[in-house]
């Protein structure tokens, strides 16, 4: 028996019922739970199997049983690797029951089901025997552990709930004295320049293409906005080594000791005096964390960006560029590294000292950068005040700050606009539709549905004096007559848009009026090209055997759970995911924005793309090319020419959509992918199948 769901279609803008699974929601939950790129990580694996051996040998030489604790197990990874090690007692607690289930599946096929206990609960929960009236023998711990092991760590380290979970098992749980895995950890901070790492943060001035002139200025909540107080997580090492000046060597800021010998605070705050390496502008702070895996602080694992990696100082010191020295550190998908982003931007210099200020509560940190000490015993976290950073994600704002796009899109509407003009901006806060109000045209109207995105247009159109020539109408039913309209803009860009074909929204509302009403863009043209990621297709590739277990059954849950949840294809920013192209770019579809969405039955095709270079096929990605005119054209996908064999240059302000292929195949030129494509225009359905052959 089937459910239906109730779904608003992001192109169309229409409200669907879908028919779904009765276990869609479980289905998708396991699917979402997916982290097989944490387990695919094997110097993680190999250093907590190294650690739990010096812990269980150091309880055994003491002349005492090792019972370990694995809180969050998981697939039991975790516990397996202490079964080998030669635990005596082992017990595992998984709170999401489906991976549970799935751990004792995994335990029970790897013969180890008498050695390890497994509790369904969260740790929090558990109690020890005699103290709870819940408590069941079959369910709890008999007595305290003396070992600990886990791994509920994020990016931000804590965000996971670290602080309460390790203080509660050293409250609760554990034996005084006990041996942890790991023993702490430290977060690291590195203050930097970059105008480049700002752009995701600030909004810039619209300037015009032939005068330089200033179009669009930005309200002054926005110039003084603290933003979004929530994490940037980022592949750092991916960032070109000249976006960024270091104005600091890398400091040490917080360290959590998860052994109890000093207390675990839930809220900190930091002062810390400095002087900048040279002079610049302090706009963000890079941070990462490390973790002492063993008591002794001998097995150490780094979640550094490759130029402050411990693995590759030598290296570094030589001169080696970071691009290169980036593929021999570890990749992490779910450790990276963060960017946080100062509330005001602060010009220092190595002559003068700052105060850097950072502070946590339980779950998160945020920082800034002082000239003197008042009031900064107050700091509190950053909130957002003028709504741009609660209404677009960083990679739209970065995406308003790209001059080389707006160049593009300016210059297309320059050709267009009169003193007749009435044009119509269908598109969520576009400040290049707002630009069109400043050349000189008779009438703007511009579509704002989103609330959020409607207030922050409105703080533009007061900043720049524009409430008389431009109007904003809330909802799709009220769009202005075609008689009134001679042009039709979108960027586009839609908040409720995830993968770059969602931006046809705009086409569906344009279709209300004639074709002969003019518009920008006049076309887009999905492009796609086989790919070898070096390390992105882990996110979805099957385990097998991992560290000596097998782990098929965990595959077989997520695969089968993703395959009932998941759309086919996902959005994904690929310039933080090193690959390399192995066949031309090929044509997914042309589709004329001039004509009515609703006169498109399908448009569909069908091909089979030569592989050029030899390779591992473990992707296609997707991109749009909106075709602005016969002239001009704005990518959402690479910046330059895909040349096979090479890596890949991709925009840095758009999400591309990834087809990760089940099968990972090694290629030559006497493979293809077969490519099978289907667009229901008037449904708004997309439809891909990609296979090599």
């Amino acid at each position: 028996m089937s459910i239906f769901t109730q779904n608003v279609n992001p192109i169309t803008g229409i409200t669907v019922w879908e028919e779904r699974d009765p276990n869609y929601d479980y289905y998708q939950e396991i699917a979402r739970a997916a982290f097989a790129d944490m387990l695919h990580d094997h110097e993680r694996n190999h250093k907590y199997y190294l650690a739990l051996k010096a812990a269980i040998d150091k309880k055994h030489e003491a002349g005492e049983q090792a019972h370990v604790l694995d809180i969050g197990t998981g697939t039991g990874l975790l516990s397996m690797m202490a079964a080998k090690c030669g635990a005596d007692i082992i017990t595992a607690c998984e709170t999401f029951r489906p991976m549970a289930e799935c751990a004792k599946k995994i335990i029970e096929k790897n013969k180890l089901e008498k050695q390890i206990q497994l509790i369904y609960k969260r740790s929090t929960k558990i109690v020890i025997n005699g103290f709870s009236p819940l408590l069941t023998d079959a369910d709890d711990l008999p007595r305290k552990a003396n070992i600990l092991v886990t791994e509920v760590f994020d990016t931000e380290l804590i965000g996971e709930g670290a602080l309460s979970t390790f203080k509660h098992a050293l409250d609760f749980l554990l034996e005084d004295d006990p041996v942890v895995v790991p023993s702490c950890g430290t977060i690291w901070v590195q203050i930097v320049d970059s105008p480049t790492v700002r752009n995701w943060n600030r909004v810039n001035p619209v300037n015009s293409v032939t005068s330089g002139e200033t179009l669009i200025e930005v309200p002054e909540v926005a110039q003084s906005c603290s933003g979004a107080s929530a994490v940037h997580d980022i592949q750092l090492s991916q960032l070109p080594q000249d976006s960024f000046t270091p104005l600091t060597d890398p400091i040490p800021i917080f360290k959590f000791d998860w052994t109890g010998s000093s207390s675990l605070d839930y809220n900190e705050h930091v002062v810390l005096p400095i002087k900048t390496l040279t002079e610049g502008t302090a706009h963000a702070v890079f941070m990462w964390w490390h973790l002492d895996m063993d008591m002794d602080s001998k097995i150490q694992l780094s979640c550094a960006p490759v130029w402050a990696h411990p693995d590759v100082q030598k290296e570094i010191k030589d001169g080696k560029p970071y691009k290169e020295l980036a593929d021999k550190i570890p990749w992490r998908d779910h450790w990276m590294q963060a960017v946080y982003y100062f509330p005001n931007d602060l010009n220092v210099t190595p002559s003068e000292e700052v105060l850097l200020v950072a502070s946590h509560d339980e779950y998160s940190f945020w920082y800034s950068l002082e000239k003197k000490k008042k009031g900064i015993e107050n700091f509190k976290r950053p909130m957002c005040e003028c709504c741009i950073h609660l209404a677009f994600s960083r990679t739209r704002i970065g995406q308003l700050n790209d001059v080389s796009r707006n160049d593009k899109y300016l210059k297309a509407i320059s050709k267009k606009v009169t003193p007749d003009t009435v044009c119509l901006v269908i598109s969520d806060s576009s400040l290049l539709g707002l630009s069109i109000a400043k050349m000189g045209i008779k009438k703007l109207y511009i579509l704002e549905s989103n609330p959020l995105s409607q207030k922050t247009v409105k703080l533009f159109i007061e900043k720049n004096g524009l409430t008389e020539i431009v109007s904003v109408i809330e909802s799709a039913d009220d769009l202005p007559p075609p008689s009134e309209i001679t042009l039709i803009f979108a960027e586009p860009f839609h908040v409720t848009s995830i993968l770059p074909w969602d931006n046809f929204y705009h086409w569906y509302l344009a279709s209300k009026y004639p074709a002969s009403i003019p518009r920008i863009p006049q076309r887009a043209v999905m492009k796609a090209v086989a790919m070898e990621f070096k390390d992105l297709h882990k996110i979805r590739a099957p385990l097998g055997i991992c560290e000596g277990f097998d782990l098929t059954i965990f595959d077989e849950l997520v695969q089968s759970s993703s395959l009932r949840a998941d759309s086919p294809v996902e959005a994904q920013p690929l310039w933080e995911y090193p690959g390399r192209a192995l066949s031309n770019v090929f044509t997914l579809a042309d589709v004329n924005f001039c004509s009515k969405a609703e006169e498109h039955a399908k448009i569909e095709s069908s091909c089979q793309v030569p592989i050029v270079v030899d390779g591992s096929c473990n992707g296609i990605a997707i991109w749009v090319d909106w075709h602005l005119d016969d002239e001009i054209c704005v990518s959402s996908g690479p910046v330059e020419e895909i040349v096979p064999g090479s890596r890949v240059s991709w925009d840095w302000y758009s999400r591309q959509g990834v087809h990760l292929l089940s099968n990972i195949t090694q290629v030559s030129n006497k493979n293809v992918v077969v490519s099978a494509f289907a667009f229901n225009a008037r449904e708004g359905l997309f439809e891909f199948s990609f296979n090599v052959k």
